[in-house]
């Protein structure tokens, strides 16, 4: 997410009539919606109110460079005509303003109670024994306590809110007393149906039910919420359990989860001299760990995202990036892993902390708990040997993000 600070504004004059100056919410431009500024299909982002853009190719036009590389331009003509539906829709159904994010303690409180009501052993076979259930992952069976089962049927969903609602309104009736509604209105995933009952998801039924993995924090407290749908040709498709802000009008009082990052680990507390991996999704944290239960893990929801969280949560600390095995033939992804690197350097050296980056490497298996599963030998470099091993448009990529932050790796880091 983008926060354009007062003294960076531009001084258009539609920008001093757009009311609230608020961090502005991006969504992923796609084949159907591509950039309005370089026309690709992916990569580049859109504000979900058409006010800005943030392309990562073109520079031409631009009001600024974006803190995470791409620059940001301002559509006048769009931002003109959503201000004044955004008004409309304000001032006739506040319905369609999303719901203020519910605290903490209710969050982990509500999707607790779910994974309690509908455990991931309700659905066995698709869920736990089947081909790609969590059995088949590496975890033992003492672990599907962790993760809950999505119903694909929206009355069963719906039965559930309401439960999970009844009993956050007994357990914590001061918080319930100053609801305007239900209580679970603002905890992602909930929203408001006919006469203001709570539903959970979408209206409408899913092909098949859904995993839910929970992301939590340092402390083991469920953040926010992941589903995993089994698809088509053996691909999994993750969504957040969320509402985004174009769904406000179906899904009125929803919210969006954001995307925090998720802590795993397996004994009763994130110790602190585990070696510590950073890895992409919470699943493939928990099945790692749940494998090496001596390490511990902190997982990013997407390459791209969540940097400045991954950074505060390992500061002062060794750390070892174990991205998926073909990162290093993928240019973006390795462009991403440069940026991260470099970011975190000098955030060590702004804190003084000075703390070891490393990349982990191995060959066959995808994630690094499908290797560990496999007993494929893992590799630990540093920094320097790990540029060694990209070619072509990988390592431009890389250099490219080095120049950018003026940073090149230490001696130290060599593994």
């Amino acid at each position: 997410m983008f926060e354009m600070r007062d003294s960076a504004r531009p001084r258009h004059s539609f920008v001093s009539a757009y009311e609230p100056h608020t961090s502005a919410s991006f969504r992923r431009v796609t084949v159907r919606d591509p950039c309005p500024i370089c026309g690709r299909k992916k990569w580049c982002q859109v504000t979900r109110d058409g006010r800005l853009a943030h392309c990562m190719w073109e520079a031409r036009g631009s009001i600024k460079r974006a803190k995470d590389e791409g620059y940001i331009h301002v559509l006048i003509h769009v931002a003109t005509q959503t201000l004044k539906a955004n008004f409309r829709h304000t001032i006739l159904n506040d319905t369609t303003v999303p719901s203020e994010l519910a605290p903490l303690e209710i969050r982990g409180a509500a999707y607790s109670k779910l994974l309690e009501l509908s455990p991931a052993w309700k659905y066995e076979r698709e869920l736990v024994t089947g081909e790609r259930g969590l059995l088949s992952r590496g975890f033992k069976a003492a672990d599907i306590s962790r993760f809950g089962a999505f119903p694909a049927r929206a009355v069963e969903r719906d039965a559930l809110a309401q439960v999970i609602n009844e009993s956050l309104t007994d357990d914590l009736p001061l918080y319930a007393a100053q609801c305007r509604g239900a209580v679970v209105f603002g905890v992602p995933g909930f929203w408001e149906g006919r006469a203001g009952s709570p539903r959970l998801g979408r209206a409408t039924d899913y092909k098949r039910p859904a995993l839910v993995i929970p992301y939590r924090d340092r402390q083991g407290s469920i953040q926010a919420c992941q589903l995993r749908f089994s698809g088509a040709r053996g691909k999994s498709i993750y969504t957040w359990l969320s509402t985004s802000e174009d769904r406000l009008d179906k899904e009125p009082r929803g919210t969006s989860s954001g995307c925090p990052i998720h802590f795993a680990f397996r004994q009763g507390e994130f110790m602190a001299d585990l070696p510590f991996i950073i890895t992409e999704g919470a699943l493939k944290a928990e099945a790692f760990v749940a494998q090496r239960s001596a390490c511990r893990a902190i997982a990013t929801a997407g390459v791209s995202v969540a940097h400045d969280a991954l950074i505060e949560a390992t500061r002062g600390e060794d750390a070892a990036i174990a991205f998926d095995s073909d990162h290093r033939t993928n240019a973006q992804v390795c462009r991403q892993l440069a940026k991260l690197i470099a970011e975190r350097e000098r955030d060590a050296e702004l804190s003084g902390q000075q703390k070891n980056t490393s990349v982990v490497l191995w060959e066959g298996a995808k994630g690094i708990d499908d290797a560990v599963l496999a007993n494929v030998h893992l590799r630990v470099v540093g920094v320097k040997e790990w540029s060694e091993t990209l070619r072509g448009k990988s390592l431009e990529e890389v250099q490219a993000v080095w120049a950018a932050h003026s940073y090149s790796p230490r001696a130290s880091e060599d593994a």
